[in-house]
């Protein structure tokens, strides 16, 4: 279940209220353009990050960090299959599973951990821990919602 209070408005899967985020926000002769481009970026970064499989919301834009200089990476793991994955703070709609290894870690001084969809149980990247705690989600097993 997601936390109401880590993503307030949300009312299941994908649906982030566009009315109550920007309400009046174009259209309105009394509002700026200034304000106008601010609503628009905060727009942006609610957007949900759904499970491509089942749309459970998985985390939102608003939670993208950068890693080594960059949100975005692509690894390769031991056999051979490359993946580009995107860092972000939180997931909420992740569950780790098993026990942290540093075996093959792409990230110097931290350990992972697989994680999965709550919902569905679709592989959707890993949790990373070492002198802070962050996900790295493959990109191509999430849809914007």
């Amino acid at each position: 279940m997601i936390d109401p209070e880590i993503y307030p408005g949300f009312s299941g899967p994908g649906s982030l209220s566009n009315e109550l985020l920007f309400r009046g926000a174009k259209g309105n002769p009394d509002r700026d353009n200034l304000s106008i481009e601010k609503d628009e970026s905060e727009k942006e970064q609610q957007k949900g990050l759904l499970c491509r499989v089942c749309q459970l919301l998985i985390t939102t834009s608003r939670e993208r960090i950068e890693k080594d200089g960059k949100h975005l990476h692509t690894f390769f793991n031991p056999a051979g299959i490359v993946y580009e994955i995107g860092c972000f703070r939180r997931a909420p709609g992740c569950l780790e599973f098993g026990s942290p290894s540093s075996e093959f870690a792409w990230f110097g001084g931290y350990s992972w951990q697989v994680v999965y969809c709550l919902s569905c149980q679709q592989h959707l990247g890993w949790k990373f821990s070492g002198e802070d705690r962050f996900f790295g989600l493959v990109v191509n097993k999430l849809s914007e919602g």
